[in-house]
């Protein structure tokens, strides 16, 4: 896959959308800054962005000695800052009495407790976020995996034209939302269990490209020797990333750095481990 060159009103907005075209994640690409742009004075003399997108697999069979490739650090990235407590008036919020279905498939199985009330405090947030079309449902999850606990799943369904609202600046809007969501179910419940809230699929189809990236890594990883370090991010995507790996007989995971600059590094298992 070529490099592509991508011009927008600013870098960000550059590099996002050529993301979007390669449909890759920033740790998979080189970025390279060809023009910084300008808003100009007034409106005059503005200049929009320029930047290069190169896939490191582009990279790596340009070069003749794959061993040769080192780990590749991308930039940092932000994290989103959770939301502050709720209004007062969604602590009284009652369960209803029947709940609806949806979120990633998986066998139908027996429902955690507690499923109905993650939905209702989710519509009922929304509501005063100013959403009162959007469908909420929800579901409970149990994984195959012996290791792992079931959690809930909750899917908000918008107007695709608010989408970016929620997505913008790292989901920013979205995980204060799932911040929420969890702080008054934990309370309400007494339960440790995780509460996922998602906008029309998007943490779904994020879950499946970090799994897929994952994947891809670990046979860059295997295949030259040398250690891949991921740029930084979430609690919750660390995890996947650790987790759809854990079975992997060539490859371990491990996560270094502190708060916002914690990574996850992908390394060559020991001969005989």
């Amino acid at each position: 896959m070529p490099s592509i060159e991508i011009t927008a009103a600013d870098v960000e907005s550059a590099i996002e959308e050529g993301l979007r075209q390669l449909n890759l994640l920033r740790a998979e690409v080189k970025i390279e800054v060809l023009e910084e742009g300008s808003r100009g004075v007034l409106g005059l003399g503005a200049r929009q962005a320029r930047v290069r997108l190169t896939p490191y697999t582009e990279l790596t069979e340009a070069t003749a000695a794959p061993a040769s490739a080192g780990a590749v650090t991308p930039a940092p990235s932000e994290e989103a800052t959770p939301a502050e407590s709720p209004t007062q008036a969604l602590a009284t919020v009652e369960p209803p009495v029947e709940s609806t279905s949806a979120g990633p498939t998986v066998e139908a199985k027996p429902h955690i407790d507690g499923e109905t009330l993650a939905g209702e405090l989710t519509a009922q947030i929304v509501r005063l976020m100013g959403f009162p079309n959007a469908q909420v449902t929800t579901r409970s999850i149990f994984p195959e995996h012996p290791e792992d606990e079931p959690y809930l799943w909750v899917d908000i369904v918008i107007d695709p034209r608010s989408e970016a609202l929620w997505l913008a600046h790292k989901a920013e809007a979205l995980n204060a939302l799932q911040h929420i969501v969890q702080t008054l179910w934990s309370h309400r419940t007494k339960s440790s269990l995780r509460v996922n809230v998602d906008v029309n699929g998007y943490r779904a189809r994020r879950e499946r490209q970090l799994r897929a990236m994952a994947r891809r890594l670990a046979e860059r990883v295997v295949n030259t020797g040398e250690p891949f370090t991921l740029e930084p991010m979430p609690a919750n995507e660390r995890r996947i990333i650790h987790l759809e790996l854990r079975d992997n007989p060539q490859v371990y995971t491990e996560s270094t750095g502190e708060g916002e600059a914690r990574k996850v590094q992908i390394k060559l298992r020991p001969a005989g481990s």
